[in-house]
C-alpha cells in the first residue's frame, strides 16, 4: 500500500476555485454554496460531514460534471470540468442496480457501454467480482441478494472501469451498524489495493474518521468549509479497533463542536 497525501502541499487532483451554486426554479432561489475554495490531493480519503441541505451532494455533482456552478471553477487535473467526467467512478445512496441482468451483467455494462472486448469485459469482471468478495455470485439477480451484497455489486460496477477517483454519496446510510462496519472495512481495503483518491458524504462522524485522511465540515445553507481536519490515525486502519484510539475521541469531539451549532441552528430555521 501507498502512502496516501494528506497535505495540502501535494498535488491537486481536484480543486474548487471560489465556487457559489444558486438553484433557481420557477417560483424562488436558493444559494446552496457559496465562496467554496478546496483542493483534494491524489490519492486522499477526504470524507465531507455538513447538515442536511447543506450541498455536499452538489460537491459530488460538480467534480462529476452533472452541475455547473453559478460562480467559480471546478478543476479536475488542473482543467476545468465543462462536461460528464468519465474519470471518476460514482456510489450513489441507491444502488441502482438493473433488475433484470445478473450480478455479473450489471458489472459488466459501464464496459460494454465504452464498447471494451469481450475478453478483457470478462477479465475485468471476474477480477473485480473476486476483489468484493462474489465470486460465486455472478450469476446471481439483484432481487436475490442481502443489502450489503448489493452494496458490493454496486462498488464492482465502479471498480470495474478502474476510475482514478470514487466518488460517494452515503453509500451505507441505509445499513444496519454491524454490516456498516464491515463494509466500511472492505472500502478501506479495496481502495489501499486500487490506490484510488475518494471524495465521501456521510452524516456520520465517527464513519469519516475511521476511513478518512481528512475531515470537512460544512457549515449550514449557503455551505463553506468551516472545519478542515486531518485525520492522525495510522493507515492501514482498522475500522472497529479505530473507534478507541485516543486520537478519535479527541477528533470527533472538534468535529462535534464545529458541526453541532449548524445542525442546531439548522433545526430550529
Amino acid at each position: 500500500m501507498s502512502d496516501h497525501p494528506t497535505s495540502d502541499r501535494s498535488p491537486a487532483l481536484i480543486e474548487f476555485s471560489d465556487v457559489a451554486m444558486t438553484f433557481r426554479d420557477t417560483t424562488r432561489s436558493f444559494r446552496a454554496i457559496e465562496g467554496l475554495s478546496l483542493s483534494i490531493p491524489r490519492g486522499q480519503f477526504c470524507c465531507v460531514v455538513g447538515p442536511s441541505g447543506c450541498g455536499k451532494s452538489t460537491l459530488l455533482n460538480m467534480v462529476a460534471g452533472l452541475l455547473e456552478p453559478t460562480r467559480g471553477e471546478v478543476r479536475y487535473d488542473g482543467r476545468t470540468v465543462t462536461g460528464a467526467n468519465t474519470r471518476v467512478g460514482y456510489v450513489t445512496q441507491k444502488d441502482n442496480l438493473l433488475p433484470w441482468r445478473t450480478v455479473r451483467a450489471n458489472v459488466r455494462l459501464p464496459l460494454e457501454v465504452r464498447g471494451l472486448g469481450k475478453a478483457e469485459t470478462d477479465r475485468r469482471t471476474d477480477e473485480v467480482l473476486d476483489l468484493v468478495g462474489l465470486a460465486g455470485f455472478g450469476d446471481a439477480y439483484p432481487r436475490q441478494l442481502s443489502g450489503g451484497m448489493r452494496k458490493r455489486v454496486t462498488l464492482a460496477r465502479t471498480l470495474v472501469y478502474e476510475p482514478e477517483v470514487i466518488l460517494a454519496d452515503e453509500p451505507f446510510g441505509a445499513l444496519d451498524s454491524q454490516l456498516r462496519t464491515v463494509l466500511q472495512g472492505e472500502l478501506l481495503d479495496l481502495r489501499s489495493r486500487t490506490d484510488a483518491t475518494v471524495l465521501f458524504i456521510t452524516h456520520d462522524l465517527g464513519e469519516a474518521i475511521a476511513l478518512g485522511d481528512r475531515v470537512l465540515v460544512m457549515s449550514a445553507r449557503p455551505s463553506r468549509v468551516l472545519l478542515d481536519e486531518p485525520v492522525e490515525l495510522p493507515q492501514p486502519r482498522d475500522v472497529f479497533s479505530a473507534r478507541f484510539a485516543p486520537e478519535y475521541a479527541r477528533l470527533h469531539e472538534t468535529l462535534w463542536a464545529a458541526l453541532s451549532p449548524e445542525v442546531e441552528s439548522g433545526v430550529s430555521a
